[in-house]
């Protein structure tokens, strides 16, 4: 008897391990590269055609806004690439994490950092520091917490963010230790896989039927190198872009090209997601899986209809702000929501959902928005919270921090200390109009939250640059990524026309005074 009693017993345990396994939702994050805002047929701010494409083909990518939430003020945690991604993996923003820009070498502590005087900035205003060049190991990973719930977990595609490699950080499966290499054109050579999108796709189905037919939850990130530069895609994609009839109306040749071009890759990486939708509908695993697709960064795309300031590199809006979609249990169709997010927020979230306590995860900078997905009243997301911007780097920019809190945005440009720039991006998303004179309290609110955080993380800072042998100016920040009312129609040949007339005017001046002396 109790031989059999131990028996029912033990499958009893076993049975109710394995239910809870099962109702473990199961996680496809899909992150893209160097999307603007706008760079889908979905529309991120209801009512805004300028946030959306109307020229790209993405029914894919607007099947899960259409199954799920779009949410119009979705922020990447910077400008570019790197810091970005390592900011989505640790919670934590780059200020903190230290990797701030692209590039830098091994793990430092803020009093280790590194400040050279390089010769490319050796007549700059400030001394930038050096970015740490890895993951840094302090912040446990997305892989990390979800292994420790029960996941199997898989990064597929690009990773960038060194450090050995997706495997060194809790993921069981990855690509290696990638970066932008493995997608450029010149390591292709299949043309059926431009970009690399179907291998990705068939390496990351290939987990999902693996993992479902274990029974087991899992985590996968599907990072795509698409559409970072150079384009790449099917032969019928591309032709199918090219006969367009509402793209051969298109007169501007270099923006019939960039529509044609990035417009075809990114309708093959849609195809590629819909690949793997159709996978998890035909394994019945859709209904418990959540999918959310967004952007490392945005970019400065040519558009007919454009209202974001900048680019990638920039805190501006167009450097930063990204699309986001996300669909899943619990999730009501066709939602919208209008709260601030970040990248940072993604550990704390798909902690939350896998059924983590994110009191556990006192280091991250992110918040859950889980709350916001199910809209559940009962329990509470913070409102007016501030989102933190750190990049205290020369590379296509000037040394900078910025903070988002509500409807308001704070630059401090650190060759510029005393002259804040203050927007309402409710009323003003094209950051047209400065109101930090009109504004003096908000303007003082904003900077003492962004001292605080910056002295609590230990960010590092630009120095001044003592060695310099003359009065240097420093960087026009309306020259560097111009308001949109003083451009033209297609913004990047403006702004490179007017930076090439510089330099020319700068030789001529510097030829000027050689001779005069």
């Amino acid at each position: 008897m109790n031989k059999v009693l131990k028996f029912l017993f033990t499958h009893l345990i076993l049975g109710s391990t394995f239910l809870i396994a099962q109702d473990k939702p199961n996680f496809i994050f899909i992150l893209v590269d160097d999307m603007p805002w706008f760079g889908t047929s979905v529309e991120q701010m209801e009512g805004e055609s300028a946030s959306k494409m109307t020229y790209r083909r993405t029914p894919n990518i607007a099947s899960i806004a259409e199954n799920g939430m779009t949410f119009s003020n979705a922020y990447a945690a910077a400008g570019m690439c790197a810091p970005s991604r390592s900011s989505i993996q640790s919670g934590v923003s780059p200020a903190k994490t230290l990797f701030s820009g692209n590039g830098g070498f091994g793990e430092k502590s803020p009093k280790e950092v590194e400040y050279p005087l390089s010769k490319k900035n050796e007549k700059c205003l400030l001394i930038e520091p050096t970015p740490l060049g890895n993951i840094n190991t302090k912040y446990p990973t997305i892989g990390t917490y979800l292994k420790n719930q029960g996941y199997a977990t898989a990064h597929i595609g690009k990773w960038h963010i060194y450090g050995g490699g997706p495997e060194k950080h809790g993921y069981d499966v990855s690509s290696g230790e990638t970066s932008n290499d493995e997608g450029s054109p010149k390591n292709i050579t299949d043309p059926n896989d431009p970009k690399r999108i179907f291998s990705i796709t068939k390496n990351s189905i290939k987990f999902i039927e693996k993992q479902t037919n274990k029974e087991k939850p899992f985590f996968i990130q599907v990072s795509h190198y698409a559409e970072h530069s150079a384009q790449m895609s099917l032969p019928e994609t591309l032709a199918s872009y090219e006969n367009d009839p509402a793209i051969k109306k298109i007169k501007d040749k270099k923006f019939k090209k960039e529509v044609i071009t990035h417009g075809a890759a990114v309708t093959d990486m849609d195809t590629s997601i819909g690949m793997i939708i159709d996978k998890l509908k035909e394994l019945n695993i859709l209904d418990n899986t959540y999918v959310i697709f967004t952007s490392d960064n945005g970019k400065g795309l040519l558009h007919d209809k454009r209202i974001l300031r900048g680019s990638k590199w920039s805190l501006w809006e167009g450097g930063i702000r990204v699309p986001f979609m996300i669909m899943g249990p619990g999730i009501e169709a066709k939602s919208r929501c209008s709260e601030n997010i970040i990248g940072y927020d993604m550990l704390p979230t798909i902690y939350e959902l896998a059924g983590g306590n994110t009191e556990d995860m006192p280091n991250v900078d992110g918040e859950s928005i889980a709350p916001l997905l199910t809209q559940d009243e009962s329990t509470s997301f913070p409102a007016n919270r501030a989102l933190y911007f750190h990049y205290p780097h020369y590379r296509n920019n000037t040394p900078q921090s910025m903070i988002i809190k509500g409807d308001f945005k704070l630059f401090r440009f650190y060759e510029i200390p005393d002259q804040p720039y203050l927007f309402k991006l409710k009323n003003d998303i094209s950051e047209e109009v400065n109101l930090a004179s009109q504004m003096p309290e908000k303007v003082q609110e904003l900077q003492k939250n962004l001292d605080e955080y910056l002295e609590s993380s230990k960010a590092y800072l630009p120095k001044p640059n003592t060695a310099l042998a003359e009065a240097v100016e420093p960087v026009n920040v309306d020259k560097l990524f111009p308001p949109l009312s003083t451009m033209g129609k297609f913004d990047q040949e403006t702004v490179k026309k007017s930076r090439k007339t510089e330099k020319k005017n700068e030789k001529s001046k510097t030829a000027k005074q050689e001779v005069e002396s």
